[in-house]
């Protein structure tokens, strides 16, 4: 078996629903799916025993949490790669799975492009996976990871947010696995999660960094920064997240300078990236 698509939800009937019915028109079926419930009480159990018959595997208790979650879908999957797609997810179309694996890959992670529900990208992939990683993070809704990477190194349920963000350094940086960029959308992310709670996503980020790297490169991060070239509107929310508050207006001002650009163009970020592929 190819690919085993594994979905955590938790009160999320309504987009739990969305995220089946992208994935039930998949032209290309080479795949297992797992749900993980956390023990929901809108409705979500009734909704998979609904569909129970296209899963491999499905539970409804309580967790520990997101990464609790996707280690338990983790220990029932059986395939050769993983694609975590969770409740609030939907894939871009329904043929993204047949345009991926319509030739065989190699790599140990392969990754393309998820863009919000409004078309904008969620974020743009840089062409070194370090830098990448340092700046900013992949997509775990349009990554494939190889199920073996897991054996040495699950998701840490220490951290809430950035887990997988820890693991992509584990496996990219630390262990030099392969990586493969398609440029292929592969996902739609319909709701805005945890992980949109920025000064959140600093304080683990930060705490992450001084367990792989020790306390220097969390205290100089906005100098690494700076050294990569970290764009200034980056930069600015890197600095709203740690109270300036003079950068957080100048990122809110920034933001309805690009609302107002985006209006009156007609377009928007991503339909400037589609643009610029074409060509």
């Amino acid at each position: 078996m190819t690919l085993s698509i594994i979905t955590i939800n938790y009160n999320n009937c309504d987009w739990l629903q969305k995220t089946i019915d992208s994935v039930l028109a998949q032209t290309w079926k080479d795949y297992e799916w797992i749900v993980i419930d956390g023990g929901s009480t809108d409705g979500s159990r009734e909704l998979i025993e609904q569909y129970q018959e296209h899963f491999a595997y499905w539970c409804s208790e309580p967790d520990k949490g997101v990464y609790n979650a996707m280690n338990k879908g983790i220990a029932k999957a059986k395939g050769e790669y993983l694609l975590f797609l969770n409740s609030g997810d939907r894939l871009y179309d329904p043929a993204v799975l047949s345009k991926v694996w319509s030739k065989e890959h190699y790599a140990d992670i392969i990754s393309g492009q998820v863009i919000y529900a409004n078309g904008h990208l969620l974020r743009t992939c840089d062409h070194s996976i370090a830098k990448q990683l340092i700046l900013d993070t992949l997509n775990h809704q349009g990554s494939f990871i190889k199920r073996e990477l897991f054996q040495s190194y699950k998701y840490s349920e220490d951290y809430k947010i950035v887990s997988d963000w820890m693991a992509w350094i584990q496996w990219l940086l630390f262990e030099n696995r392969s990586f493969e960029y398609v440029s292929t959308i592969i996902a739609i992310q319909e709701v805005v999660g945890i992980s949109s709670e920025r000064s959140e996503v600093e304080r683990e980020r930060e705490r992450a960094l001084k367990e792989f790297f020790g306390s220097r490169m969390a205290v100089e991060l906005p100098v690494v920064y700076a050294k990569l070239e970290k764009p200034i509107i980056k930069r600015i929310l890197y600095l709203e997240t740690h109270g300036r508050l003079l950068f957080q207006f100048l990122h809110y001002f920034t933001a309805i300078l690009v609302k107002i650009h985006d209006f009156f163009c007609h377009k928007t970020s991503f339909s400037r990236y589609e643009e610029s592929k074409k060509r």
